[in-house]
């Protein structure tokens, strides 16, 4: 696992940091109610209640995050957030028929270092507090009813303010995003995904495999050396079973890497007759990274079609936002200025 020294971000915290139930704590629940409604709903920063809030609990007057660029794609729209200490994080708005997914970034840079993204290239600078995570959803617009932990950092490295914003996302009182309208992508570090199995909180999971060998899977994504395939699916399968849902795995199909027939029927053996669905990707160029090959449709046809006649569900997932840098391990990490780029 590889990472940098966290930056020390001595700031106060933000309204946005706040669950429900702490400004209850701080103003009685009829104001927190009013204050939910006002953050979330009317999407105002200031008002009576909202400055009483602030001098109750000592939280910043600012906002944790400014707006700072914006590039639009055909079907996405990438934004580029400036943090209070210099740094900044990516997050992409994704329309669909269905509505509008934002997904968001949950740390500045992140420690695992898969070699097929962008976000890890200069390893973990520090965490994103709750607040910054949540502001990201509203940034991203008011049409948004579904929120992806998909872009910069991984979701269960930073999992107390994670899960933090995900009950500041769910309430009722404020933006109420429906059970299925939130999904955790991570390459599933067991001991949080058992901790994940204990929580009373609905969202989807997804899991970033691609690889059917711990040899391989480890030279994809050094920051797994810690813990096997095996251990992987054990969690997240016994995740699925607690909350009756299904698991997605994500395999990027690289030629001469992870596409061959013993890879095929290992995904078999593991997933069929399981709680599980094979999310199969081509994968996204990374400026300066290593240069995979493309799978063509011709090999991704044939790989899904042996896991289909095999018994898992199985589809193709071709990610939004390659005109504008913003698909799938796109996403990379700089201070504001523009520098520390890949």
């Amino acid at each position: 696992m590889r990472t940098t020294r966290p930056r020390s971000v001595p700031r106060p915290r933000s309204v946005y940091d706040l669950a429900f139930d702490d400004v209850a704590g701080l103003v009685g629940p009829d104001d927190a109610t009013t204050i939910y409604d006002q953050l979330y709903r009317q999407r105002r920063r200031h008002s009576g209640e909202l400055d009483r809030l602030r001098r109750a609990g000592d939280l910043a007057d600012t906002a944790p995050l400014t707006r700072t660029n914006v590039d639009r794609g055909s079907t996405s729209t990438k934004f580029l957030f400036g943090l209070a200490d210099g740094g900044a994080i990516e997050s992409v708005r994704i329309r669909r028929r269905t509505g509008t997914t934002a997904c968001v970034s949950s740390q500045v840079g992140c420690a695992f270092g898969c070699t097929f993204c962008a976000s890890g290239r200069l390893g973990l600078k520090r965490q994103l507090e709750t607040g910054e995570i949540v502001q990201q959803v509203l940034e991203l617009g008011q049409q948004v009813n579904r929120v992806v932990f998909m872009g910069i950092g991984e979701p269960l490295h930073n999992y107390a303010r994670v899960l933090g914003a995900i009950r500041v996302l769910r309430d009722r009182r404020g933006l109420g995003l429906r059970t299925s309208g939130v999904t955790i992508s991570t390459i599933g570090i067991p001991d949080r995904l058992r901790r994940l199995r204990e929580e009373h909180v609905a969202i989807n999971l997804t899991i970033s495999l691609h690889a059917t060998t711990d040899a391989v899977r480890h030279e994809l994504i050094p920051g797994s050396r810690a813990f096997t395939i095996e251990e992987v699916i054990e969690t997240s399968q016994s995740w699925a079973r607690r909350h009756n849902r299904r698991v997605t795995y994500v395999y990027l199909l690289l030629p001469g890497v992870n596409d061959t027939r013993a890879d095929a029927e290992r995904l078999i053996a593991w997933f069929r007759h399981r709680p599980a669905r094979v999310n199969l990707m081509r994968w996204n160029p990374v400026l300066g990274g290593p240069r995979y090959q493309r799978v063509d449709d011709r090999g991704l046809a044939d790989f899904k079609q042996r896991l289909v006649a095999g018994g898992v569900p199985t589809v193709v997932r071709d990610t939004q936002g390659r005109d504008i840098d913003a698909a799938c391990g796109q996403l990379w990490l700089r201070d504001l200025d523009g520098t520390n780029g890949t």
